[in-house]
């Protein structure tokens, strides 16, 4: 077996090495360590991970939408296991920000140059990677599949723990990878994903997921001076018993900030979604959670009853 280990706190592929045996792992700090996927999925002999990019705009209950464009982040040489080629950043580890340093070993057999205007320095869009794997009997509709269930499975797992914040969205990075009986691993979820744009590619791609997340998002126009004279007022009023009556003075003093505007509620689809797809809720991989999650939760429920 081959392990990944990652340092905590470091990002851009920082701290990250590859062992072949568990007594080479130090313990004198925090550490995360990964069993090696040993037979990846190859395209053209290179290995590759997908970097996917996840929009949640709600915890507790979850609301996420994942971008349909992303990044196949490749090594810059062709793969091979063998034990003397491990520690070889250019084969195992496919993270941008490392193989950068290699960018003067891609060669014209380099999905990346292949890809034309669809690939930079060691990446190719994934609408492209789809493409050529259509080409060769891929079933890429159930890769995409696969994907999304992962996605979906990671956000509840984590979601419990993650408060409702009405007023707040978070743009996660994804990193999946494939092996070669295309089951889907999850290697890890990055909160803040780099945006840096260091190649037309980059600005295309990820300049489509901002302007798309911007306008999903719709940050709902407000009046600011009507915000300022309801605080001001409130700051000043003698504070009074929570009843009808001052409810019915929050909605008011809210439409009024919110010139008139009603804030999408959640489950709502939103006006504009541009390349992006919900996956929680109304997805058949969320409605298979849920179901399940439901069903745990009911057995939970009856052990208890019957330890009564």
């Amino acid at each position: 077996n081959y392990w990944i280990i990652k340092a905590i706190g470091m990002s851009r592929g920082r701290g990250i090495s590859v062992v072949s045996d568990i007594d080479e792992v130090s313990y004198s700090q925090p550490i995360v360590i990964q069993r090696y996927i040993s037979d990846p999925f190859l395209f053209l002999g290179f290995k590759f991970d997908l970097r996917l990019y996840v929009l949640v705009t709600s915890f507790a209950p979850i609301e996420a939408f994942i971008y349909k464009e992303g990044l196949a982040r490749f090594g810059s040489r062709s793969y091979s296991s063998r034990l003397e080629s491990l520690r070889d950043n250019r084969i195992h580890l496919t993270n941008s920000s490392i193989q950068k340093e290699f960018n003067g070993d891609i060669d014209r057999s380099h999905p990346a140059y292949l890809a034309g205007s669809n690939g930079a320095d060691s990446k190719v869009a994934i609408s492209w990677l789809w493409k050529r794997l259509d080409e060769i009997g891929i079933d890429t509709d159930s890769l995409w599949e696969k994907i999304i269930e992962v996605c979906v499975t990671a956000l509840a797992a984590s979601g419990s723990d993650i408060q409702n914040q009405p007023n707040s969205f978070e743009l996660f990075g994804f990193d999946v990878m494939f092996d070669q009986q295309l089951k889907c691993w999850l290697i890890e979820v990055n909160s803040s994903p780099s945006l840096t744009c260091d190649s037309p590619l980059d600005i295309r791609v990820k300049g489509g997921l901002i302007r798309d997340t911007i306008a999903l998002v719709n940050p709902p126009t407000f009046d600011r001076k009507a915000l300022e004279d309801v605080c001001k007022r409130r700051l000043t009023q003698r504070k009074t018993a929570w009843n009808a009556s001052s409810i019915d003075v929050l909605e008011q003093d809210l439409s009024e900030i919110h010139v008139g505007q009603i804030p999408r509620k959640y489950g709502e689809m939103p006006g504009k979604v541009g390349n992006f797809q919900r996956i929680a809720p109304g997805s058949p991989s969320f409605d298979r959670l849920e179901v399940l999650l439901n069903l745990q939760t009911s057995q939970q429920s009856n052990k208890m009853n019957k330890r009564h």
